[in-house]
């Protein structure tokens, strides 16, 4: 019995987009390889903010050691540079360099071509009721997240009830 996953369908859908994205890179990005690129983009679109290495972990899932080498990397590379901030001597904002700045619009161009083409024939209702899908599915996710969430902390104090109860029961 062939059953389809949506889940699977849509982890699929994004690795072909990842895929897709790599491979028509522009000659002028090749500096901004793989994640690279995802974190210029995101530096990019949060210009106004004042971005932190802990920032860049946390958006990326990422473990502090890996941040730190793809940083250092790419500040090698000339993409980004670190800031000092005067409010934390501990802290340096990431910020992209001119370098990064002419890649961000070759990457933005490259990304419009990958979203027309992953949309071609589909009417304005159909995109809108797509992203309404998504942001829904998105939604279901967090709550489930956040339940599951709540649900540990329970389950820890649960436990720590249950050890309570055992040791004044032993002591009896």
């Amino acid at each position: 019995m062939d059953r389809r996953v949506l889940s699977m369908e849509m982890r699929a859908l994004g690795k072909s987009v990842d895929r897709y994205l790599g491979e028509t890179m522009p000659a002028s990005a090749s500096d901004a390889t793989g994640g690279n690129a995802r974190i210029i983009m995101f530096l990019a679109r949060n210009r106004d903010k004042d971005i932190y290495q802990h920032t860049i972990e946390r958006k990326f899932c990422i473990t502090r050691s890996t941040a730190s080498r793809v940083l250092a990397l790419m500040e090698k590379k000339g993409l980004i540079i670190r800031e000092p901030v005067a409010h934390d001597a501990r802290l340096k904002k990431i910020v992209l360099t001119a370098k990064a700045d002419s890649i961000v619009a070759d990457l933005k161009r490259n990304g419009e071509r990958m979203e027309q083409r992953l949309l071609a024939g589909f009417s304005q209702a159909e995109k809108a009721a797509m992203f309404d899908y998504v942001r829904r599915m998105r939604d279901n996710i967090d709550a489930a997240q956040r339940e599951f969430e709540a649900g540990e902390g329970k389950t820890t104090q649960r436990n720590t009830t249950h050890d309570d109860m055992t040791k004044k029961e032993g002591d009896k």
